[in-house]
């Protein structure tokens, strides 16, 4: 009896972690930036694990139907999907310097007019710059790290946000740039999202 109720309680535990939930999907960055959404989907966000990452690449999170045809959909034509107030953008074609993020979607926050998300870091080809062996260890070191890219609409292209962006960011906000002059850790994707969040708030 004990175990027919374990099970059964793992079984729900698993459906409720996998289950499908209303989202509003964007065709495009200018959808999302105008508000532009489509209700009729619903999906699951899976988080991938570091091995999933480091075996094939990509961005955080699976969002997927189930249905083969509406999971095409998902994959190739739509631009960013949120769920619970939680952005997502497609990763599927974004490059930073001629090298791409890789599948799947990433979390992603507007702020002032522009995109912006946190992916693995796009740099140099790893086997070339470091050999079979420290290409390996590189790779696995981007499958754990992250960077924050900012996406303007205008420009059509990614660019990292390192300090020096950010700084750009808040030079209208005097008292949040000389907090943020005090972190210590300014290009962390912690530090970048909180302060993302705060010209947000000041601008409601």
């Amino acid at each position: 009896m004990k175990t027919t109720y374990l099970i059964l309680c793992l079984f729900l535990l698993t459906q409720g972690l996998f289950a499908q939930e209303s989202c509003k999907s964007y065709n495009s960055i200018t959808d999302l930036l105008n508000g532009t959404y489509d209700t009729t989907l619903s999906v699951i966000v899976e988080k991938r694990t570091k091995n999933q990452i480091f075996m094939s690449g990509g961005a955080d999170y699976k969002i997927y139907n189930g249905d083969k045809e509406t999971d095409k959909l998902i994959k190739t034509k739509i631009y960013a999907i949120e769920v619970n107030d939680s952005l997502y953008v497609n990763c599927r074609k974004l490059k930073y310097r001629k090298r791409v993020i890789g599948a799947w979607f990433a979390p992603a926050i507007i702020c002032q007019g522009k995109v912006y998300f946190y992916a693995i870091s796009a740099g140099p080809n790893a086997a070339a710059a470091f050999g079979v062996i420290g290409g390996a260890v590189q790779a696995a070191n981007e499958a754990s790290s992250r960077v924050y890219y900012e996406m303007d609409p205008a420009a059509k292209e990614l660019d990292k946000v390192g300090s020096e962006k950010m700084m750009t960011l808040l030079k209208d906000y005097p008292e949040l740039l000389e907090q943020y002059k005090k972190e210590a850790l300014k290009e962390h994707i912690e530090i970048v999202h909180k302060y993302l969040q705060k010209i947000n708030q000041l601008n409601q």
